[in-house]
C-alpha cells in the first residue's frame, strides 16, 4: 500500500518499462505488467489469399 500512486521501472529483458501502481495492481507481480513480447498482428487478407493454391 505504500507504493500506490508511484511509478516503478520494471525490466522486461530488453528495456525498462514504467509500471504505474494503482489499487487494482496490488497483489500482482510486477512482471505481469512488463510484457516481453511485442504483438505485431495477425496476417492480413493478402497473405491469406497468397497461400491458397488455385487449380
Amino acid at each position: 500500500p505504500e507504493f500506490i500512486v508511484h511509478t516503478i521501472a520494471v525490466h522486461n529483458g530488453r528495456k525498462f518499462t514504467p509500471v504505474y501502481i494503482t489499487q487494482d495492481t496490488v497483489g500482482h507481480k510486477l512482471g505481469e505488467f512488463a510484457l516481453t513480447r511485442t504483438f505485431r498482428g495477425h496476417k492480413g487478407q493478402k497473405a491469406a489469399k497468397a497461400k491458397v493454391k488455385k487449380p
